[in-house]
């Protein structure tokens, strides 16, 4: 009785088990506990030796009370259902025959422990409780038990019944606890039964663990905001000196623009001209509408709708009056070659994620 109690205090202190049934997975496992022996049908017998002599005995258990240890092996096709197999083996009960021979004699084997050996095979269905692996589990199949008896050994095909919990602890430890009933653990030399049951915790681990599903996070909420981008090429790009017919290297320019604003949705194009303060107002009006012209044709050549085509001549300027004290007309054309432009506005719908 105290060894049966030291294994269970053992095998609670020891008792992490691996995570439940995981479809694909396998685990192995061990455990111990307190076992306990029922007979049927023992009572008093009679029997006559072959010298005349008669017998009257009485075949019992003395003590019921033992340990055990389990070994295990589990398949698990699904998270509910599981094939395994298992080896038991129980120590501590103990049996005797006691009686009396018709000659006076006493007969007695004394008390003698039972040791069985068990092989289980059994399938185990599962109530998973959790995503984790935690379930509430049911087993049953058939055992071939091996039993030493004071008159001998015991031989006999039986079966395994069991229930039992299992709590998650991480992806391959768990925490196991049942209780198993073994159908005709052994039987005596004169036909009577005998039962066991354990009561048990242990230690299993699950092997080929599917690794748990990443769930993305929530994405943030988007609208849509109109933007605006102001592309500036300079009229040296786009057109040789005074004149308005494009270059290769303007036409490219162009093509980067309309590359750019494939981002966007609903796109509008405005094209808008401008030259430098050289020269009559007519005539730079003339100029720089020559040249919104020609931006906006290639534009509309590659597919895009331009809404405005306007040449502005002389207005805004971006050098202001930073070559106002430049001498000699070469100098003074260079100076204000940041004038001498071709402005396309691209305004377009975009997504952009809302601040919180």
């Amino acid at each position: 009785m105290k060894r049966s109690l030291l294994a269970l205090a053992v095998a609670l202190g020891v008792s992490l088990t691996a995570n439940s049934a995981v479809e694909g997975t396998y685990s192995v496992g061990a455990a111990a506990g307190w076992n306990y022996a029922f007979d049927h049908n023992f009572g008093y017998k009679a029997y006559t030796f072959s010298n005349g002599v008669n017998a009257k005995y009485k075949e019992k258990l003395s003590d019921r009370h033992g340990y055990g240890f389990k070994l295990n092996g589990e398949y698990n096709f699904t998270d509910w259902f599981a094939l395994g197999a298992g080896y038991d083996y129980l120590n501590g009960n103990k049996y005797k025959i006691d009686g009396q021979l018709s000659n006076g004699t006493t007969l007695s084997t004394g008390d003698t422990k039972l040791h069985s050996n068990i092989i289980e095979l059994y399938g185990r269905i599962a109530m998973p409780l959790d995503n984790n692996g935690s379930d509430i589990f049911f087993k049953v199949g058939p055992t071939y038990n091996m039993t030493t008896l004071a008159t001998g050994h015991s031989r006999e095909w039986g079966a395994v019944a069991g229930i039992g919990a299992q709590w998650a602890v991480n992806n391959q430890l768990a925490l196991r606890a049942g209780y198993d009933y073994l159908y005709k653990a052994a039987k005596t030399t004169t036909g009577e039964r005998i039962d066991n049951g354990l009561l048990y915790v242990g230690v299993q681990y699950t092997f080929g663990k599917k690794e748990e599903p990443v769930v993305a996070p929530k994405p943030a909420p988007k609208k849509t905001v109109r933007i605006t981008e102001n592309h500036s090429l300079a009229a040296g790009l786009l057109f040789p000196f005074d004149g308005s017919n494009l270059s290769a290297e303007g036409k490219k320019a162009i093509n980067d623009v309309v590359s750019s604003s494939d981002k966007f949705d609903n796109t509008e194009f405005e094209v808008y001209g401008y030259t430098d303060r050289l020269g009559s107002d007519a005539y730079n009006n003339k100029l720089s509408q020559r040249r919104a012209d020609a931006v906006s044709n290639e534009l509309q050549a590659k597919g895009v709708k331009v809404n405005v085509s306007e040449g502005k001549g002389k207005s805004s300027p971006v050098t202001g009056n930073k070559c106002d004290g430049v001498k000699g007309r070469t100098n003074l054309i260079n100076c204000l070659a940041p004038d001498r432009r071709v402005e396309i506005v691209v305004t377009g719908d975009t997504t952009r994620e809302e601040i919180q």
